[in-house]
């Protein structure tokens, strides 16, 4: 009997841990996403009042791998470059809340944009007009930067190196799984004078990165910009914006109407011809998908003026690729 009775009072133990457990996953998981309404197959406005401001959100938005932490960046309007630099700012959920928007402590002086977190979450990589040396006062062209988490602090930006980094502008990081960095770069606009920008991937092995290279010629394209890639974690997929060009009468270029685009890897390793994700993300750049696969986000861009995040279910990726 006293067996049967122990038996009797872990099972109870048990099932009042799975219940706790569940209820923690629950409340965490709303807390997530500040216990707004999740969206359907319209894309609405996210967090608008927390994260989504009146200013211009001006990158992907970047979760860290735990969920707690929350970095993007953006610029202060109406625009004063040198009073009001581009910052990554960031939000943290600590003690059953989240704080309010603060900017990085490795950002703020100089411009600064669109933070993605590695894999395991211990490094953010950006991108940085800042000098190459502190002593420095010259901007530098845009280079992708990372910083690497000592504890619970941030380490000095490091700059990416010359596998990644050109004279040219690099910019809009993205990281898969496996480390592998996707970016723009308009390194290809003083070769070939109709592009302009265009993906890169520079894969990681061994511990570095190898000699970035172009994905490829279905996703970048002579007479369009191609830019602000999200890579899926296992690389199934690629979403970009892409903005067409096309001659006025006089004989000038004259760029399009932005619109998001989708490729999926095929099973030889190439990237299939791309499609377009419809009319709802017209003017629509910076995507990322959430860490759990399930929500797309995006910003729709309008020439001076407030710039905010948008968010959509992302099932629709699904079944295009099924198609």
């Amino acid at each position: 009997m006293k067996h049967k009775s122990h038996l009797k009072i872990s099972g109870i133990f048990f099932l009042i841990s799975l219940l706790l457990t569940f209820c923690t996953t629950k409340n965490r998981f709303k807390q997530q996403y500040f216990g707004l309404p999740l969206p359907g197959e319209t894309p609405v406005a996210f967090a608008k009042g927390i994260i989504s401001s009146e200013d211009q959100e001006h990158s992907s938005l970047a979760f860290s791998p735990d969920g707690k932490e929350i970095y993007w960046s953006m610029w202060k309007l109406p625009h004063d470059l040198e009073k009001y630099p581009q910052v990554i700012k960031y939000i943290r959920f600590e003690n059953g809340k989240w704080s309010k928007p603060a900017t990085a402590p490795f950002s703020g002086k100089h411009r600064d944009g669109s933070p993605v977190f590695s894999p395991d979450g211990n490094k953010i990589f950006f991108y940085s007009r800042r000098p190459l040396k502190e002593t420095d006062s010259t901007m530098n062209n845009n280079d992708i930067w990372y910083v690497e988490r000592k504890g619970t602090q941030w380490r000095s930006p490091v700059n990416a190196g010359d596998s990644i980094n050109t004279e040219h502008v690099e910019a809009t990081p993205s990281i898969a799984a496996n480390g592998n960095l996707y970016f723009t770069s308009n390194r290809n606009k003083y070769e070939d004078p109709t592009g302009n920008n265009d993906i890169f991937v520079a894969k990681f092995s061994n511990g570095k990165y190898l000699k970035a290279k172009s994905i490829g010629k279905y996703i970048n394209t002579g007479n369009s910009r191609e830019g602000f890639p999200y890579i899926a974690p296992n690389e199934s997929y690629l979403i970009f914006s892409r903005d067409d060009r096309h001659f006025d009468e006089s004989g000038k270029y004259i760029y399009g109407e932005r619109k998001l685009m989708i490729s999926f890897k095929q099973e030889n390793g190439e990237w299939a011809r791309p499609v377009e994700l419809g009319e709802e993300f017209k003017s629509a750049r910076f995507p990322s998908v959430s860490p759990d696969g399930k929500y797309l986000f995006f910003t729709k861009y309008a020439a001076h003026s407030s710039e905010d995040f948008y968010w959509v279910d992302a099932t629709f990726i699904k079944n295009l690729k099924s198609k």
